[in-house]
């Protein structure tokens, strides 16, 4: 069987699983088919530029060669550089759950929107991946799109934190 018989087949087998989404999501009420319909529309969508991509183009633009894509290129290096060692240290995996713990004690406190913008205004800041200016702005769109996707268009009741009460005994 050829490469383009199996990625045919393949992208056939997933164009029917959203097939399958879209018909199963039509039985639900109108609020329950809000995520599963256009993301399995979506995933249509693409699916059919796969695949007529990947027919209309000649054979000979799809031929990749995966062994040089994922070979690793030699450079010389120095020979004084210590060879590391491949796992994470303890410390990093303690940082990245302590992140994790820090956003839902975020959520859990102060409710999902201000712990968005908290959460990526601090990212933003502390790893200096953009300037302060342009974290700011990156965060407000941010937090912005969560609020309207969340609580305008799903009309999800928000949930304004453990925190709540005490904070609107200093309003």
């Amino acid at each position: 069987m050829s490469r383009r018989a199996q990625e045919n087949i393949a992208a056939a087998v997933i164009l029917a699983v959203f097939a399958g989404v879209i018909v199963l999501s039509l039985d639900f009420g109108p609020r329950a088919r809000m995520i599963p319909l256009p993301l399995a529309i979506f995933g249509v969508v693409l699916t059919v530029v796969q695949l007529l991509w990947q027919n209309l183009r000649s054979t000979e633009e799809l031929q990749i060669e995966l062994i040089a894509v994922t070979r690793p290129v030699k450079v010389e290096a120095p020979a004084a550089k210590p060879v590391q060692d491949a796992r994470p240290s303890w410390r990093k995996e303690a940082a990245a759950y302590g992140i994790v713990a820090l956003l839902l004690a975020l959520v859990l406190g102060l409710g999902p929107i201000p712990a968005v913008f908290l959460f990526t205004a601090g990212y933003f800041v502390l790893t200096r991946h953009y300037s302060w200016l342009t974290g700011l702005i990156y965060t407000v769109l941010f937090t912005l799109s969560v609020y309207l996707l969340f609580f305008v268009v799903l009309q999800i009741q928000p949930y304004h934190g453990l925190l709540e009460p005490l904070i609107a005994r200093f309003q």
